[in-house]
């Protein structure tokens, strides 16, 4: 037997029968009653759906809810509250290891206090800055003065000046050649007559004394101290008197080779004294020369340039101030940073709840945006829809009556109000939908759970 043409055969008849029923059915089957009475199938269904009612599922959801997280990553520290606790805004939930933040921290105090060290010994050095600069700047007075002085000449009180120096220096040298001539000479007649009137002074005065204590000093039976008195002026008597005699031989014999040397070196000085002020004299007499000029204005020119570098020096250091006033800004932003990152190791409640979740454990690695805690507000119950499509969602509107049933609670009608519906689409299982929140009008006293289902009808007449 050939079997692949009895194969054949049958496919055939297969599909020769096919064809023969939809022949039958859309030529020559009698019509059905409902096609009798002029309805489709289609448009007996319509009939039988209310189109002014929306239907949707949904889901119960606190009245507000957040996911937590860091902004930076870190090993988890400590967790310091549990699921079901009720924390206020601004407590601490979590802590991350800081470590690393805190080393950071003190890096960045450190910074800031060399900044500021380095702002201060900037200011130091503008300081000795602007005191060159003065310093330059009366130096450049100073020579600018001399040569205005120089270029002018002498004036009537300078001449007159020198010309009593001068006087007053000849003077000096009459005076010490006078006193040279005593010395070369020897002494004269009248200081001779002194020296002996001095001596003879001397003896009447010794033997005046002698007279009067030679008996106190001699008597045995005087008292001790009147006698030792008595002794003393005789002795001092008599060193007088050897001084006059000896002052009166001095003179007689005439002046030393030093004390010649001497008066000779006076005359000598007092003679260079007179000509250094003839020549001043002469020099403010004839003028300034040229070259006196030139010298005094090139002492104006380096004092110029003595001021000019001295305010490029106060230009710099007023840059190093201002740089590290800069870095001291820089190093203050630095640690603010260090700061911050350490507060952000802690995760703080941003408004008061109740704690729903804490997915992570001790030990393990929060990582920047991804949830580790979960915070609601259990204080009310809502409803968000899961299925609104945007065929239905055009014909609702805010504050439209609702009725509700939740899966869990069968036989509890509910009714509650639209409160919010979503400006922006989700797509489930490929149909376009808006989220749509729905508030109870009373408290439903039933124990709701986060995640139950719960079915909404919406009556668009109403």
């Amino acid at each position: 037997m050939n079997w692949k043409r009895l194969g054949i055969g049958i496919i055939i008849i297969v599909l020769l029968a096919a064809g023969g029923y939809w022949v039958y059915t859309q030529f020559l089957a009698p019509p059905s009653d409902n096609s009798q009475n002029g309805q489709t199938e289609d448009q007996i269904a319509a009939e039988e759906v209310d189109l002014n009612i929306v239907s949707a599922e949904g889901q119960i959801v606190p009245l507000s809810d957040v996911l937590l997280s860091f902004q930076l990553g870190g090993e988890i520290q400590e967790i310091l509250v549990a699921e079901g606790d009720e924390v206020t805004a601004g407590q601490p939930l979590i802590q991350l290891d800081t470590t690393d933040q805190a080393l950071a921290v003190k890096q960045a105090e450190a910074a800031v206090a060399q900044a500021e060290a380095n702002v201060k010994s900037a200011e130091a050095g503008i300081q000795a800055a602007q005191a060159g600069l003065l310093a330059a700047q009366a130096e450049l007075t100073s020579a600018q003065t001399q040569y205005d002085q120089l270029k002018a000449g002498a004036t009537p009180e300078q001449i007159a000046a020198a010309e009593s120096s001068v006087a007053v220096a000849e003077a000096g040298v009459t005076q010490a050649a006078g006193q040279l001539g005593v010395v070369v000479e020897g002494a004269n007649s009248a200081v001779v007559r002194a020296a002996q009137a001095r001596l003879a002074a001397a003896q009447a005065e010794y033997d005046n004394t002698l007279k009067s204590n030679q008996p106190v000093v001699q008597n045995e039976d005087a008292d001790a101290v009147a006698r030792e008195q008595a002794q003393l002026a005789i002795n001092a008597a008599w060193a007088n008197l050897q001084a006059a005699q000896a002052a009166l031989d001095d003179v007689l014999s005439g002046a030393s080779a030093d004390e010649r040397n001497a008066a000779s070196g006076a005359v000598s000085v007092a003679q260079r004294q007179t000509d250094a002020a003839q020549a001043n004299l002469d020099l403010l007499l004839a003028g300034p020369r040229e070259e006196q000029l030139t010298v005094a204005l090139a002492q104006v020119s380096q004092a110029e340039n003595g001021v000019t570098e001295a305010e490029l020096r106060v230009a710099a250091a007023e840059t190093a101030v201002a740089q590290a006033q800069a870095a001291v800004a820089e190093a203050q932003a630095g640690l603010a940073a260090a700061q911050s990152a350490v507060e952000k190791q802690t995760l703080k409640a941003p408004f008061s709840a109740v704690v729903a979740a804490i997915p992570v454990k001790v030990g393990e690695i929060a990582s920047p945006g991804i949830p580790v805690l979960t915070l609601a507000d259990f204080s009310e119950w809502q409803i968000e829809t899961t299925d609104l499509t945007e065929l239905s969602v055009v014909t609702i509107g805010y504050d439209q009556p609702v009725e509700i049933s939740i899966d869990a609670f069968p036989g509890e009608n509910l009714t509650g109000r639209i409160i919010d519906i979503a400006s922006v689409a989700d797509e489930v299982r490929g149909d376009v939908t808006y989220v749509t929140t729905i508030a109870f009008d009373d408290d439903p006293g039933l124990p709701l759970r986060w995640g139950m289902t719960a079915f909404v009808t919406v009556d668009t007449e109403q």
